[in-house]
């Protein structure tokens, strides 16, 4: 009965009958579908098709992924490297994508590839040429300014990650938007970019080994990481001067800094540059405008040597005059988080 149940809820979905679609499909996950459970947990941890609940929707999809289904295996696997057990274990999580990538998922094998750096179908030997201790390593940076603290590194992200991020993220981009005084996400006129935030159900080992990467330029925890964005601009579209760091003179804003801790680092990872003219990064009180080459990082810190906001740090993301720019956008606290 919960393969039917299964069944007719994706019909029920396709039609837009969510609220029945939901029942049927919680039925059959607590029946023992896996397909169903697998699905269950992922709407649970993005909050869509189904009422947000982290909780929940890790448990369901360990479960699932213990039943050997595999897409729930492939989640599971960037669940367990991101740190929502306790500290991230990524020998673990790879086990977690290599029972995805036998049962035959696709975005499981492809990630196999993408961290191995290889080619071909033997996942088990692609799984053990996986290093995440070089993925750990941090090039040599290129200080840019000492103050306010603004460095490049070359050849963060291969091509083909890049190219990896930009997919994930090109078919869900919304508006961007801005923090206000108030401590809301708000859409803002000094803002005309789109983003995609690739949250807790949309992480995936490939970024989060290149996470590992950031965290080592900046110099900070990787469990400091906020959840990555991925910034798109068309021609035309900047985000206007601004800085990334919370103002303890707003209490709202100070409010979030006890809460979560402050923005202590900004790390942003160049995805294309193709056919793309302008786009620079502008630091206008530091006499500085940067531009990476694809797969290049810059890294800026928000804080001074005394852990004060820097606002020297002001900075525009100017608009392309030809092409479309993509950036990966990471902040980093000051403190711990959890994924």
């Amino acid at each position: 009965m919960s393969d039917a149940q299964f069944q007719t809820a994706l019909a029920l979905y396709k039609d837009g009958r969510h609220v029945e679609a939901e029942r049927l499909l919680r039925q059959a996950a607590q029946g023992g579908h896996s397909p169903a459970m697998s699905l269950l947990g992922y709407q649970m941890l993005s909050g869509r098709g189904a009422p947000l609940d982290r909780v929940a929707g890790i448990r369901m999809t360990l479960a699932a992924a213990d039943r050997g289904e595999t897409a729930a295996s492939t989640v599971a696997a960037a669940l367990i490297a991101a740190g929502v057990f306790g500290a991230p274990d990524w020998p673990r999580a790879l086990d977690y994508l290599l029972r995805g990538a036998q049962g035959g998922f696709p975005m499981a094998q492809a990630q196999l590839r993408l961290l191995a750096g290889g080619t071909g179908d033997d996942w088990a030997s692609l799984r053990g040429a996986v290093d995440i201790e070089a993925w750990r390593a941090a090039p040599a940076p290129r200080i840019l300014r000492r103050e306010p603290s603004v460095k490049a590194f070359e050849g963060v992200a291969s091509f083909a990650v890049c190219d990896w991020i930009i997919g994930r993220a090109r078919d869900r981009l919304a508006p961007a938007t801005v923090y206000d005084r108030s401590g809301r996400d708000v859409v803002g006129a000094v803002r005309s970019n789109t983003s995609f935030e690739l949250g807790l159900a949309d992480l995936d080992l490939v970024v989060l080994a290149l996470r590992e990467r950031l965290a080592a330029v900046a110099g900070l925890p990787v469990m400091n990481l906020n959840a990555p964005q991925v910034l798109h601009y068309a021609v035309g579209q900047r985000f206007e001067p601004h800085v990334d760091f919370f103002d303890p003179d707003i209490p709202d804003q100070a409010r979030n800094i006890a809460s979560v801790g402050q923005r202590a680092a900004t790390v942003l990872v160049y995805l294309n540059e193709d056919g793309l003219e302008g786009g620079e990064t502008d630091f206008p009180k530091a006499n500085l405008r940067h531009r990476g080459a694809k797969g290049d990082a810059l890294v800026f810190h928000n804080l001074d040597a005394a852990g004060r906001p820097d606002r020297r740090t002001l900075h525009t993301g100017l608009a392309p005059t030809r092409g479309e720019k993509w950036l990966l956008s990471q902040w980093i606290r000051d403190g711990a988080l959890r994924a």
